[in-house]
């Protein structure tokens, strides 16, 4: 919801008036309260110096009381105790005041002092500074001010309350043997604060009366300025852009001569517009000619697209007719290189029975064999291959023992490891029942042990390894050789299809590059990895990782 900037205004002057005038009526408060304990203080201290006065005059007056004309004593029992103590009363019975004397060893008990009045006392003797003691209470339902102010016995006090404690003095009271200084009682009054109080709640209200008009009048003061110097210059502005967001470059702000800074905005929005509305001609001639350029790029692209498809629907069926020729000739070959492994086989056994099966024939057999193991391998990762690219590759996981890979090793490779006298050694840790593609899983292994046979040379040695390693969660396969190792240049693309460490056409190893390519199709199948460590001349190290908790469940194609 949008609010008027009059609104506005108005909401914050008046949160700041109430904000003044809240402080306004806490200060005059606080003022009031200040101002009636001084003025208190101030009466209370006046007519205390009217009771001292009355002291001081019967203090020096005893002489002429307690002597007749003719010089003869006569204690009259007129003294400055029972003279203030009377005025107090009489004062007391025609006012609404409170005057009397105290003292914590009266000789009168009327002249016990209450709780306030021996606070004071104990006061005015702990601290021989303090004259005076002053506080607000409630007395009879009536808040009154409390005042008090010390009564120290001077020399002429001495007679009746001095040394030796004890003798009987003129009026007939024993003497209390005090020191002059000490302070015998205090002086109390008690003085109604009703009238003051009223009359500082009519001087604040008044306060607060003529201050509240002098907001209100200010507060309507600023309001026709805000009105006349913002409001109305800015609702032309907001008319003026209003007309020029619709598309009116032409609109124009009348010259506002209320303020210079509204003269400075009119002069600067009218040379705005006017410089838009120039610019605005100009870029829609530039918007044409992008426009027309923008028609022949698209129908350029539109054309090199068509292009681009068509190509790539060639360069589809032309991988399509690659990888179904692969996967056919791959199968015509596998068909009667088997029909030629078990013709093999029985001229061997015939040959065996007949007896002409020599040393020289058993080294022939052995190389034909190995051939022809090397040829159903290519032969068989072409046609996996081919499989996967064609997107009819499934993934069946099985529960499976580490036992059954040992089993494939000792049937499949340790006959190609004898041939070059290659030591072969398992190292098989503590590796539970796991899940795997039995097939996929044989065709990993099967690939990493024939590429270290045929890259280590004879009398080397072979380590597989299997291990099971729960913090990572996975079943890990190594495959060590004491080969020639792999150059670090071609460990990048070692993976890749068709790629050997040694590509040329020199190469001292055979093979179709696709071994590796194939394991790590395989192991990414499983949601695994493969990686490899290698040190030119002394060996790789290929390590498979598959995870430990693959689904036991069958036939999900990938």
């Amino acid at each position: 919801m949008r609010i008027k900037l009059r609104t506005k205004i108005a909401v914050l002057v008046l949160g700041v008036v109430t904000v003044f005038l809240c402080a306004n009526v806490l200060w005059e408060s606080s003022r009031g309260a200040e101002l009636e304990e001084a003025e208190l203080v101030q009466q209370a201290r006046a007519l205390s110096a009217n009771m001292e006065a009355v002291w001081e005059f019967m203090n020096h007056n005893q002489d002429k009381i307690n002597y007749d004309s003719a010089g003869n004593f006569e204690f009259k029992g007129l003294q400055c105790s029972i003279a203030g103590r009377s005025v107090g009363a009489y004062f007391t019975r025609d006012t609404d005041y409170s005057v009397r004397y105290v003292s914590d060893t009266p000789r009168n008990r009327a002249d016990e002092p209450d709780a306030f009045e021996q606070t004071a006392i104990d006061a005015f003797r702990a601290d021989p500074d303090l004259n005076e003691y002053y506080t607000f209470a409630e007395v009879d339902g009536q808040r009154v001010f409390r005042y008090a102010e010390p009564m120290a016995l001077v020399q002429s006090c001495l007679s009746c309350h001095g040394e030796p404690a004890g003798e009987l003095d003129l009026s007939g009271y024993p003497r209390e043997g005090f020191a002059q200084g000490h302070v015998y009682g205090a002086l109390s009054m008690d003085i109604p604060t009703e009238a003051f109080v009223a009359a500082s709640n009519e001087n604040a209200a008044l306060n607060i009366g003529f201050s509240l008009a002098l907001i209100v009048a200010c507060v309507a003061i600023i309001s026709i300025a805000i009105s006349h110097l913002v409001t109305r210059p800015l609702a032309q502005v907001r008319t003026a852009m209003e007309d020029v967001a619709e598309g009116d470059y032409s609109a124009r702000l009348p010259q506002d001569r209320s303020s210079d800074e509204m003269a400075v905005l009119s002069c600067g929005f009218n040379q705005m517009t006017s410089q838009l509305e120039k610019t605005t001609g100009h870029l829609e001639e530039l918007v044409a000619e992008r426009t027309t350029a923008l028609e022949h790029a698209n129908a350029e692209l539109a054309r090199q697209s068509a292009e681009l498809e068509k190509a790539n629907e060639a360069l589809t069926e032309e991988n399509q007719y690659r990888s179904d020729f692969l996967a056919m000739m791959s199968h015509e070959l596998r068909t009667p290189l088997a029909a030629s492994m078990a013709f093999a086989d029985i001229l061997r056994e015939r040959r065996a029975v007949e007896g002409q099966f020599g040393t020289e024939d058993e080294r022939l057999w052995h190389e034909m064999e190995s051939n022809h193991r090397t040829l159903l391998s290519m032969i068989n990762n072409i046609l996996e291959m081919a499989r996967i690219d064609a997107g009819r590759e499934s993934f069946r996981p099985e529960l499976m023992d580490i036992g059954d890979v040992i089993g494939l090793l000792e049937n499949t490779i340790a006959p190609l490891a004898d041939q070059k006298s290659i030591a072969l050694e398992y190292r098989i840790g503590d590796v539970p029942l796991f899940v795997a593609d039995a097939e996929k899983l044989r065709r990993i292994v099967e690939n990493l042990m024939s590429n270290a046979v045929k890259f280590t040379p004879e009398g080397g040695r072979i380590v597989f390894s299997a291990d099971h390693q729960p913090d990572e969660g996975a079943i890990v396969f190594a495959v060590a050789d004491t080969g020639c190792g792999i150059p670090e240049a071609s460990r990048a693309t070692i993976f890749d299809r068709f790629v050997q460490a040694d590509s040329s056409s020199s190469r001292a190893y055979g093979g179709s590059g696709l071994g590796l390519a194939l394991v790590r199709e395989l192991a990414e199948m499983h949601g695994g990895s493969v990686s490899l460590e290698s040190t030119v001349g002394a060996g790789s190290t290929f390590t498979v990782c598959i995870p430990d908790n693959i689904p036991l469940i069958g036939g999900n194609e990938v």
